[in-house]
Formats: structure tokens, sequence, C-alpha cells
């Protein structure tokens, strides 16, 4: 496998992972009754975080000829 080719799957995971923070953590603090402010601003700083390695982390696609 490529290098780019590891880089995408890479950055597609840690999409995939932002994904499941903010939905355990949104469902999980409804269900639980635990949700605070400072536990949803945790949550998003967080997820943020992961979203921005997962979005550089994938190569920009070449343009023909390169």
């Amino acid at each position: 496998m490529r290098h780019e080719d590891r880089r995408k799957e890479a950055g597609k995971m840690l999409m995939d992972v932002t994904k499941y923070l903010l939905t355990v953590g949104v469902i999980g603090g409804a269900l639980t009754e635990r949700f605070s402010l400072t536990t949803g601003f945790s949550l998003f700083v967080i997820a943020f975080v992961v979203f921005m390695v997962g979005f550089y982390a994938i190569p920009e696609k070449k343009k023909e000829g390169e």
C-alpha cells in the first residue's frame, strides 16, 4: 500500500472517530442526565482536534500531469 493511500485511510478513520465521539457523548450525556456545559465544551474541543488531524492527514488530490 502506498504512503498516500495509508494517509487517506487514516484520515477517513479519524473522521469516523469524530462522528462516533460526538454521537456517544451527546447520546450518553442525554441518557445519563449528567451532560454539563464543561462536558459539552470538552467534547467539542476534542472532536474538533481529532477532526483537524484527520482533515490534514488526507492528502490533496494530484492534478493530471504531476
